[in-house]
């Protein structure tokens, strides 16, 4: 085990090199700002919008044609965190990437009493989970996100796409407004410390009396007749469910192979003479959905 996680240690250490060493060759080129351009005579041109028309400009010094270091080491830390989760993120649980491809996996033969044993394989059939399983694995994931970001939002917040929310008021007058807040404190459900919110009854057998102290708890804190028309709370949950829809459109109709991105999809496209999965970046979402006749789709 030791063994293995040394070899899996090494190879990180060795992609994180390559990663540095193809950064240094690129970065008299991709550390300027992306609206600027190295000249060959030193400096760069830099293209500034003014209102509605766009200006190429010539600087000088590095402050004003490249990104900061702080800019560029975020840039690099997020480019290496994909191309690890691209190579390692689809592998079966106990398998374990090796430096000279393939995987090593803890494999139990089912036997009674006997520990469990490492087998190699050269494949991702054999190393990493099936299009499905990681589908699967995604919404899942992406489920619990919209639970732990919106599920205690107020009735009446719907959230923003850029973070924040909205939400339906009534000012002093009584008339419906909307307010926009920046932080999701703002937009979240406030319980007191000495208060909880309500739970469900427990189906466990308790005694008489603490069913009927808990029923007239429940009398004593019960809310106003849901059948009284809020139209507030109505157009705020129609809200809320679109933000829903709109994530779960996503996963809709998507080709077999492919996972949604912010922006478009990353799609399996076959496999290299090696075995190894070849995948392809597609930035329109109708690149990423099934069509009549496309590949990975129902017939």
């Amino acid at each position: 085990m030791r063994s293995l996680l040394f070899s899996l240690g090494l190879f990180v250490v060795a992609t994180q090199a390559a990663s540095r060493r193809d950064t240094a060759v690129a970065s008299g080129v991709d550390a300027y700002k992306d609206n600027c351009k190295p000249k060959a005579t030193g400096g760069c041109a830099c293209e500034v919008k003014w209102g509605d028309e766009v200006e190429t400009r010539n600087f000088y010094t590095d402050s004003e044609c490249k990104k900061s270091v702080e800019q560029q080491t975020v840039e690099h830390k997020s480019a290496l965190n994909k191309e690890i989760q691209q190579k390692f993120g689809g592998f079966k649980d106990n398998c374990f990437p090796r430096p000279s491809g393939g995987c090593k996996c803890q494999v139990n033969l089912g036997r009674t009493g006997e520990e469990p044993t490492w087998a190699e394989f050269n494949t991702d059939a054999e190393c990493k989970k099936s299009a499905e399983v990681q589908t699967a694995e995604h919404k899942k994931e992406l489920n619990q996100e919209i639970k732990e970001k919106y599920g205690d939002f107020k009735e009446n917040c719907f959230p923003k796409p850029s973070g924040g929310c909205k939400c339906n008021e009534k000012d002093a007058s009584g008339a419906e407004v909307v307010a926009t807040y920046s932080a999701d404190a703002q937009c979240k459900e406030l319980v007191p410390h000495n208060k909880q919110k309500r739970e469900a009854p427990r189906t466990q057998t308790q005694p008489q009396f603490n069913i009927n102290a808990r029923q007239q708890n429940a009398k004593d804190i019960e809310e106003p007749s849901q059948n009284v028309r809020d139209p507030v709370r109505e157009r705020a949950q129609a809200n809320y469910r679109a933000v829903v829809n709109e994530l779960n459109e996503k996963f809709k109709g998507l080709r077999e192979g492919c996972f949604p991105r912010p922006k478009g999809c990353l799609c399996v496209t076959g496999k290299d003479s090696n075995g190894r999965e070849i995948t392809k970046r597609f930035m329109k979402d109708q690149e990423c959905k099934c069509t009549a006749g496309s590949a990975g789709c129902p017939v």
